[in-house]
């Protein structure tokens, strides 16, 4: 009696612990980071821009050119000076001089003109700031059009992929067909030759299919920061949406949104405003100041046992001319004007730059178009050819889906690269 009141209490008890073992089961299953989730190719491009090293470099370059604006422009405010100092004269005359001689100061000085250096100043510290965010939209760009073109070429290696193994699965049953036939003597033995032959073709075919696809994946998971062998499943993108650009738009977007052409004209008139900064020594400079200074024969400096008062105020006008420097500002000056012609010089060569590059992504894009519209009708002609006779079609049919993914995953790629090349990409 005893052992069966053990057996239900054993029972029931194992009963009840099951919800709470499934319960914590479950729980500690959702703690768990799911690292195999599928990734969209927004997703991939948010994780990229939140943990790349050149986004942080970029935010810290921006920082460090608002804190020297900001120095910047204090330099048009006044300054202020203490000065306190001790003088020992032991062979001071009592009647003219102090043998301890103590004195302290408290004075404010303020610019009024220095040949617009100042001005000047501040506005190249504007300069500077507004290069170095025009930097971090380049950045930003060249990171987008990196995860695309990662991303893509994952999806179409792994395409090539999946053609290559059904291609060796389809070479493998012809094989053990021609094997089947020459053992029952219906076809000679080069035939069968022929079948081990291509089945060895594309067994190297689908191997190199499949060191294509981990070196694509080993890319964008290097873009992502992670690990490089890190598995990474990411949603296909297979519809085909014909694209409406336009040449002349195209390159009127680039002239307007590309941000190296926007860095390029500010170092331009960086360049025009460093004649200023040159001329500025040798111009007239005026300075106004106020000063109070105290003096005394002890630390304290309140007590002047000479003729005189104790407390001194000053005030001051200077004007400081640096008029002769035996030609050195006209040297100088022509320097910096040459420099300004450099500038516009490589302004001019990267606009040309920036158009072949627009150029180049538009044809792309008009012939991964052509290539889609033709490689869907061998895709249809390879299927009918190996509903036929699939021994000799097959070569044709994988070849023409491989074509097809080919063109499909460029012409996206192509899209972005002429996104990149507009400046419209982060847009």
């Amino acid at each position: 009696m005893k052992h069966s009141a053990s057996i239900v209490v054993f029972i029931v008890a194992f009963f009840c612990f099951i919800p709470f073992a499934l319960g914590a089961s479950q729980d500690t299953e959702q703690a768990l980071p799911q690292d195999n989730k599928m990734l969209s190719l927004t997703e991939c491009v948010a994780i990229a821009l939140d943990s790349s090293p050149q986004i942080l470099y970029s935010q810290a370059d921006i920082i460090e050119k608002e804190f020297l604006l900001g120095s910047a422009k204090k330099d048009l405010l006044p300054s202020l000076f203490f000065q306190y100092g001790y003088l020992y004269s032991p062979d001071a005359e009592p009647a003219i001089s102090l043998e301890d001689y103590y004195s302290y100061s408290i004075g404010i000085e303020q610019p009024l003109y220095q040949g617009k250096a100042l001005v000047t100043g501040v506005e190249l510290g504007k300069l500077d700031l507004e290069f170095s965010r025009a930097g971090m939209t380049q950045t930003k760009n060249d990171i987008v059009l990196s995860v695309h073109e990662a991303y893509y070429n994952l999806l179409k290696s792994r395409k090539f992929e999946e053609v290559a193994r059904q291609s060796v699965e389809e070479r493998k049953a012809h094989l053990k067909d021609a094997q089947a036939f020459y053992n029952a003597g219906l076809i000679p033995k080069n035939d069968m030759l022929q079948s081990e032959v291509q089945l060895a073709g594309a067994e190297i075919e689908y191997l190199r299919a499949m060191n294509l696809s981990y070196m694509a994946l080993a890319r964008l998971n290097t873009l992502l920061r992670r690990p490089v062998e890190t598995p990474l499943e990411v949603e296909d993108i297979l519809k085909f949406e014909p694209s409406e650009v336009s040449w002349e738009d195209s390159v009127l977007q680039a002239k307007q949104h590309r941000p190296e052409l926007r860095q390029s004209e500010i170092a331009v008139e960086q360049s025009e405003k460093s004649i200023i900064l040159t001329r500025a020594p040798y111009l007239p400079a005026v300075y106004v100041s106020a000063n109070y200074m105290k003096q005394g024969d002890n630390p304290l400096a309140d007590d002047y046992p000479l003729l005189g008062s104790s407390e001194v105020k000053t005030a001051m006008a200077t004007l400081e001319w640096r008029f002769w420097a035996w030609g050195q500002s006209r040297d100088k000056i022509a320097a910096a004007k040459h420099n300004v012609k450099k500038t516009q010089e490589r302004q001019t060569e990267l606009l040309d730059t920036i158009i072949l590059q627009v150029r180049e992504a538009f044809l792309d894009i008009k012939e991964s178009e052509y290539n889609i519209g033709v490689t869907e009708k061998a895709i249809e002609q390879a299927e009918e050819d190996f509903r036929i006779n699939q021994f000799d079609a097959q070569t044709r049919l994988s070849r023409a889906k491989i074509s097809y993914y080919n063109a499909l995953y460029n012409y996206r790629i192509s899209l972005m690269r002429l996104a990149w090349a507009t400046g419209t990409l982060t847009l």
